[in-house]
């Protein structure tokens, strides 16, 4: 219920009483109400995840036939239909399993509550850490090396695996001291919490494992058997989810389930690698390999050990800070999983541009550099519009996603923290730049300068603004990486003017805006039709799309819109 004429987020849950024998009723004090019955039980969401979870399967067994029918593993690829099946296909894979992930988030969501679903996310984040630490970028190393030579495949995977194993151990020490330190403060955690953190970090000792299994088939360039694979464990874990909620372990069980489904992958994983590839011994420890490889993983590991803590530090703060830190985090985790939706975008146009521009380095400095001021406006151009309509339907999205237990705070959340993703694109593109110009050395400094700024700052902010600090905060540390990165790009491409790429779109973005909230004052479809038509006349008029621009468009888009759009 809730004050008549007041706003959905004002409403609040009310027990209903049986009237009569047979009727719904609801007890209400005096005065003018709004009252809304809400159908959702247990049994009708059971059935909408089953139902849901059905069809995906069925998708899913189609496209393996499918695939299994089109594809002969005989035949000869060339270089270009290899890099296809093996990037291409995983991807696609990659959003499938997303898509189940958020079918089964908005079941457990719903179940779970705000306060358990932000133990849970406490539980997935500290144990991050561990995987982190555990792994020692022995991934990538694996490959990079084995994919040289071969013959190393069975030596290489023996030692990484040995390697991880004595990782885990060591990486498993400073979590424990979190856990003993935050035993301490104010709001610890609880029992159920640290359960869950030490069951996901066995989990992941499995996956650390099963990812070195995994090296092998995109060494051999099978790379979609893994990648089905994923989807296979992910429907897996899905199905045992449900059973253990239902049973009432809550998300304990949830972490349970990643021991059980890890295990089962790595065995079959193992299985199928060694049958199809030539993994026999010898299997011997080497000691001068161990060295080497703790030398060259520790950079990778600590670019994304800072990297993961530049995201998800806030989760810790927030949690261990605030008295009800545990819904805090559920409402605040909540609008991250769209905000994590949308990284699907950036990280595939970064990994193919990467190839591209590392080439057109080597050729041009200058033509490096309109590639890359391209690939900045392109990337800007698309995330301001989703970043302001996400900004309006961030109560719908929100409710659908996880209920009206999570508003209006998991919305506000989202209206705050998707304003990142502008900068945090930019930073996306540019941090491949660096790469591709062989200043990789500097991203450690870079996110050490950003992670601290993100730290002073929550730690300052939110005692007082709670999750709207920590969003805020978010933009802000975005903002501070872009800088320190144009600064140190600025030793091997001078050159780019951040001013004459951004003011445009923003300006632009702002009018769009604008007309929304007016729009949205009548009703949000008109809020919605009226950003659609403002983005891309105001686009228009102020010639932000170029010729460069109107090159890469025409090239995407289908031939007949590109005409009427008078880009060809």
């Amino acid at each position: 219920m809730r004050p008549q004429g007041s706003a959905e987020a004002d409403e609040q849950q009310i027990p209903i009483t049986r009237v009569n024998g047979n009727f719904r009723g609801v007890e209400l004090e005096p005065g003018e109400w709004t009252v809304r019955f809400r159908y959702s039980p247990a049994s009708f969401q059971l059935g909408g995840l089953a139902s849901a979870m059905a069809l995906i399967i069925l998708m899913f067994g189609t496209a393996v036939w499918g695939w299994q029918r089109l594809y002969n593993p005989q035949g000869t690829l060339s270089t270009t239909h290899s890099i296809a099946k093996n990037s291409a296909l995983p991807m696609a894979l990659n959003l499938f399993n997303r898509a189940i992930d958020f079918v089964f988030a908005m079941y457990y969501l719903r179940i779970l509550g705000p306060a358990d679903a932000g133990r849970y996310v406490t539980a997935i984040t500290t144990a991050m850490i561990f995987e982190i630490l555990s792994n020692y970028g022995l991934d990538i190393l694996l490959i990079r090396e084995v994919s040289q030579d071969r013959r190393k495949a069975n030596h290489y995977l023996f030692n990484t695996t040995l390697l991880r194993l004595g990782a885990a151990v060591v990486a498993s020490l400073p979590v424990l001291a979190f856990m003993w330190v935050s035993s301490l403060s104010e709001n610890p955690l609880t029992p159920a919490e640290l359960a869950a953190i030490i069951l996901i970090m066995i989990g992941m000792v499995f996956s650390g494992m099963s990812k070195g299994v995994t090296g092998m088939f995109y060494v051999y360039e099978e790379a979609e058997i893994p990648a089905a694979m994923t989807t296979g464990t992910t429907i897996m874990k899905v199905g045992l989810g449900v059973i253990v909620l239902l049973l009432g372990y809550s998300f304990v069980g949830l972490a349970a389930v990643s021991i059980i489904v890890n295990i089962i992958t790595l065995a079959i994983l193992l299985f199928l690698a060694l049958r199809r590839f030539d993994l026999k011994g010898p299997w011997r420890f080497d000691w001068p390999m161990q060295r080497s490889l703790i030398r060259m993983g520790f950079p990778l590991m600590l670019i994304h050990l800072l990297q993961t803590v530049f995201i998800s530090i806030d989760i810790l703060l927030l949690r261990l800070m605030l008295d009800n830190g545990e819904e805090v985090v559920g409402w605040y985790q909540n609008a991250y999983k769209w905000f994590n939706a949308l990284q699907i975008i950036p990280s595939f146009f970064t990994l193919a541009l990467f190839a591209i521009i590392s080439r057109e380095i080597k050729r041009s400095i200058d033509a490096a550099r309109r590639m890359y001021m391209l690939s900045l406006k392109l990337m800007l151009l698309l995330a301001l519009p989703i970043a302001a309509f996400t900004t309006f339907l961030a109560y719908f999205l929100v409710r659908l996603l996880a209920g009206p237990e999570y508003l209006p705070h998991g919305a506000i959340a989202l209206q705050l923290v998707i304003w990142s993703i502008p900068f945090g694109w930019l930073n996306s593109v540019t941090n491949y730049v660096l790469i591709a110009l062989g200043l990789e050395g500097m991203q450690p400094r870079a996110f050490t300068i950003a992670v601290g700024f993100n730290i002073i700052a929550n730690l300052i902010f939110i005692p007082r603004f709670s999750y709207v600090a920590a969003s805020v905060t978010t933009i802000l540390s975005e903002v501070v990486l872009m800088l320190v990165f144009a600064y140190y790009l600025r030793r091997r491409m001078s050159g780019v003017n951040w001013f004459d790429l951004m003011w445009k779109p923003f300006l632009v973005t702002a009018v769009m805006v604008a007309a929304m909230w007016a729009g949205n004052q009548i009703h949000l479809l008109l809020a919605l039709i009226l950003g659609t038509i403002i983005y891309p006349a105001g686009l228009l008029l102020l010639h932000v799309i170029g010729p460069e621009e109107r090159k890469v468009l025409a090239a995407i888009l289908p031939a007949k819109i590109a005409t009427r759009l008078k880009l060809t």
